[in-house]
């Protein structure tokens, strides 16, 4: 293979197909206006022969790009110092969940990550609130967060998605009362800003990893939109942690 088309393959997989990069690329390997022009056809005419690998190459590019993203988040994901953390906090490998208290694939997810929490006694879990839904989802997000103040969060936040159908202001705080929260110290301890930067900061991270919908779930380098069974989510934690092994032994 010469030596101009070996550098061709390579702008080619590197910026999948990206004809914009591809001339940046090109120009700062110092190819002539003439190779520049060689390359571009030389890729066009692959691409339009061999149709059947964009499918292929646009997956790539979709996981590199999904991993960068959870990487750059990396921090705000598993250590932001303010979401709850659930089942063994010194577990070796976590899940993350974005949710909203109103939403009904949240209510039904419930019980399979409590599942996950009883079966695996290494699985850590962390609670993102991300309400999206309604106000009262925003109340209660920042009610199940000021709960942690008082040491109820996990009790609380199991009521909150166990009430059927949506959630009235009044509805939230007769659940506080119902898990033993002291009322007047939650409604106090919600008016912090804190809680409402906490929540942005949810929203932000939810908007970088392009996640639109609740439930949605973080699992090693997936990033799973939507409620799944149970045998789907071990699935994906099995490769999770698969995927984390290699990592660290790298």
């Amino acid at each position: 293979m010469s030596p101009l088309i070996r550098t061709t393959m390579i702008i080619f997989i590197g910026i999948t197909f990206n004809m914009t990069s591809l001339t940046a690329q090109a120009t700062d390997n110092n190819f002539s206006v003439k190779q520049k022009q060689e390359i571009n056809q030389m890729i066009r005419d692959y691409i339009l022969e061999h149709p059947e690998i964009l499918p292929e190459a646009i997956e790539i590019l979709q996981t590199r790009v999904k991993r960068e993203k959870l990487e750059l988040n990396h921090t705000r994901l598993f250590e932001d110092g303010f979401s709850f953390v659930g089942g063994n906090k010194n577990g070796g490998f976590t899940i993350i969940e974005f949710f909203d208290y109103n939403c009904g694939y949240c209510k039904r997810a419930l019980s399979t990550v409590e599942r996950l929490k009883k079966e695996d006694g290494n699985l850590r879990v962390i609670y993102k609130e991300f309400p999206i839904l309604s106000e009262t989802s925003y109340i209660a997000a920042k009610a199940a967060m000021a709960s942690m103040l008082q040491g109820k969060y996990e009790r609380f936040h199991i009521a909150l998605l166990s009430n059927s159908g949506n959630l009235t202001e009044e509805r939230i705080y007769e659940i506080a009362r119902e898990v033993g929260l002291d009322e007047n110290k939650l409604v106090k301890d919600m008016t912090s800003p804190v809680l409402e930067r906490n929540i942005q900061i949810n929203h932000s991270i939810a908007e970088s990893l392009n996640i639109t919908g609740t439930p949605g779930f973080v699992i090693g380098d997936e990033i799973i939109p939507g409620a799944l069974p149970y045998a789907e989510l071990i699935k994906l934690i099995k490769k999770g942690r698969q995927q984390q092994m290699k990592k660290e032994a790298n």
